[in-house]
């Protein structure tokens, strides 16, 4: 795992409304220390002028009060989802009524639980986070041609053993489900 600094772009506000994001929620998680945004909200932030519109969001935190925080401040409710997962505690949350965005939260206990979780993805564009304005990502894979391959919608499963030991034990069945939505947003998937 290799990290880099960030800057928060002006795009972020746009990128915020247009996916009906509670107001300050996106500059809020990108300065929070032990919060690590990823999935398709990351791939929006890489590639500015992407026009796939978001499913959900997906955190991870590594303390529960941020739950209480984004209660509190941005009128986001979480539930507690039970998985068949094994040592993880996994979240619902969502602010108000409508169409507001869903947040997917796993609660992990440390940081180096959380570039487990990251670095053991099954694509190369999965394979990189942000916390307070530091990318994490596999360098085996590398930043610039991760997001090489976001901006040019190309996911590229990754070969050989994963340590799947922080995944919900029905992971195979979700990332089957997972492959056949990126093809449906336009993703060419690479076996």
């Amino acid at each position: 795992m290799t990290r880099v600094s960030m800057n928060a772009g002006p795009h972020l506000a746009t990128l915020a409304e247009s996916e009906r994001l509670p107001q300050g929620l996106l500059h809020w998680m990108i300065n929070v220390h032990g919060l690590y945004i990823y999935g398709g909200l990351l791939k929006r932030i890489i590639d500015e002028t992407s026009s796939v519109p978001l499913g959900d969001v997906d955190v991870i935190a590594l303390d529960a009060k941020v739950m209480q925080v984004m209660t509190e401040r941005f009128g986001i409710v979480f539930r507690r989802v039970h998985t068949t997962s094994t040592h993880m505690h996994y979240f619902i949350g969502k602010a108000g009524r409508g169409n507001n965005k869903i947040i997917h939260l796993v609660l992990l206990r440390s940081h180096e639980q959380a570039m487990r979780y990251i670095m053991n993805n099954q694509f190369n564009i999965d394979r990189l986070a942000l916390s307070n304005h530091h990318i994490f990502f596999d360098p085996k894979c590398g930043l610039d041609a991760i997001c090489n391959a976001i901006r040019a919608k190309r996911a590229t499963r990754i070969q050989g053993a994963r340590d799947m030991t922080l995944f919900a034990k029905n992971r195979q069945q979700i990332e089957r489900h997972y492959s056949m939505r990126l093809r449906r947003k336009g993703y060419i998937v690479i076996d």
